[in-house]
């Protein structure tokens, strides 16, 4: 018995796990076919299958998903569309079937864990080496047949720069979440392993240096902010500012990220759709506006660092605080500058398409608030418009909108909201609070920087209803979680 299950754990489960880590980067026909096949290889363990259920069904974590998923299934039979409902709950079927699924990495040893994060980072190095090359090939990079090229219609931005960022550089993956999954690859290089030797710690360098140049060609922002914010939050807790090297990283971090961050908002401010891609620093209004931001981080780091000098252990406590208020001031000046827009200082650009997102998902969750419209049901038919403008009647949306499209409001809980009412919203916060307190209690920096990247993510995009988002994100969840209570029970392999 226990030969088998030796065998089956290291020539069955394992490398479907190992295919599975590998195709996350990978087009997402890969991601499929090794989805299927690993929930396969759940259900052969037959001799396990009553103890997994009850493993499953003994996490709260599960429980809130099982309640999420039935609310949405729920609303498939009062959305007029039942084949767009159908084919979202489809879409969604991962929320219930992961996390079944992997109650059986619970079989896993810590080395294996740790090969399979290894893993990860290597799939992300090679596929986005892979992804510049091809880009490189195919727009003549190599070449220089690029400087023949006219400049781009949709963007007006210059041929090379629009097909080295965003969507063209990535063409089998959406870019946004290709900036998640190097993102987390930073993190793991940066908290997952001790790098012991001199050659080592270069290589780690290297890596790290690579991706974060990488991720500021894909433009997003959010993922951006929230690696290296999170990262500096991991530097102020850590260090005791007592020596100067202290304070060179961590405003050398704040100011990087801030400029980085302020740049990348200015891309998609400055164009159309989801702007121009590139800021020649030849605004001096929007230039100002950057240099305020850095002086004002770095004050408000200097500010934290003596609440932490002087406050000692309170310091947490006083901050968090801080930090809501400045996020809930933040809040408001932001509904207050889109309930007051108007057509001569609101143009069309990546900011402003989101905030009318929002606002109008805001407007449809007050006409249905318990639950939701049904998730068949959201398009931009359901936004009341002038009829007689026809397609043009959601041109605030962006220019190509159409009134069947699927209204995207960009943020996972309003989504949620919309489709299904209150009920999988509630699951969902009450997910990420369970998950945020397991991983403090566990003390894994890599649990808490994935929930926290993510977390963010799910405020600027639907995470939770795409293939990209949930899988990746569970089957990283669940593997922190089994990860950290084998090394409370083993803590010297910790």
């Amino acid at each position: 018995m226990q030969d088998f299950k030796s065998k089956y754990i290291a020539y069955i489960l394992f490398p479907s796990l190992v295919l599975l880590t590998v195709s996350f980067p990978l087009p997402i026909a890969y991601n499929s076919i090794f989805s299927i096949l690993f929930f396969t290889v759940f259900l052969v363990d037959l001799r396990n299958m009553k103890n997994n259920l009850s493993l499953y069904l003994s996490n709260s974590r599960n429980i809130l998903l099982l309640i999420l998923f039935l609310a949405l299934l729920l609303s498939t039979f009062y959305s007029d569309d039942k084949k767009a409902a159908m084919k979202s709950i489809l879409t969604v079927l991962p929320l219930l079937s992961l996390p079944i699924a992997m109650t059986t990495a619970n079989n896993l040893s810590l080395k294996q864990i740790d090969i399979l994060k290894k893993v990860f980072v290597f799939s992300c190095l090679i596929t986005s080496l892979i992804y510049f090359v091809q880009t490189g090939i195919r727009i003549g990079l190599f070449d220089g047949s690029y400087r023949f090229k006219p400049v781009s219609s949709a963007y007006q931005s210059s041929y090379l720069v629009y097909n080295l960022t965003y969507h063209q550089l990535t063409p089998s993956i959406h870019a946004v979440f290709f900036s998640l999954y190097i993102a987390f690859a930073v993190l793991i290089l940066q908290f997952g392993f001790e790098w012991k030797t001199r050659l080592s710690k270069i290589l780690q360098a290297l890596m790290i240096v690579y991706f974060l140049l990488y991720l500021i060609m894909l433009t997003s922002a959010t993922i951006n902010f929230a690696l290296y914010s999170f990262i500096i939050a991991c530097i102020f807790i850590k260090y005791s500012f007592k020596k100067l090297s202290h304070y060179f990283l961590f405003f050398g971090l704040i100011i990087t990220g801030t400029a980085i961050t302020d740049y990348l908002l200015v891309v998609k401010y400055i164009g159309p759709n989801i702007g121009d891609i590139i800021y020649r620093f030849d605004s001096p209004l929007i230039n100002q506006k950057i240099a305020i931001s850095i002086v004002g981080v770095i004050l408000t780091g200097a500010a934290a660092i003596i609440i932490k000098l002087i406050a000692k252990k309170n310091y947490r406590w006083i901050l968090a605080g801080s930090t809501l208020i400045v996020i809930l001031a933040g809040l408001f000046y932001l509904k207050n500058a889109v309930d007051n827009k108007n057509s001569s200082d609101w143009k069309l650009n990546n900011i402003s398409v989101r905030a009318n997102y929002s606002s109008e998902a805001i407007r449809i969750i007050k006409k249905h608030p318990l639950f939701g419209v049904g998730i068949g049901d959201k398009k931009f038919i359901l936004i009341e418009r002038n009829i007689e403008l026809g397609d043009k009647r959601y041109v605030e949306f962006g220019e190509s909108t159409k009134p069947n499209d699927i209204f995207n409001p960009h943020n996972q809980f309003l989504d949620f909201w919309i489709a299904a009412g209150i009920i999988p919203v509630i699951c969902l916060i009450l997910f990420f609070i369970t998950q945020f307190s397991k991983a403090l209690r566990y003390k894994n920096i890599l649990y808490l920087g994935l929930l926290y990247c993510f977390c963010l993510f799910c405020f600027t995009d639907m995470a939770m209803m795409v293939q990209r988002g949930q899988i990746f994100f569970l089957f990283f969840v669940c593997l922190f979680e089994i990860e950290s209570k084998k090394r409370m029970i083993v803590p010297s392999l910790s």
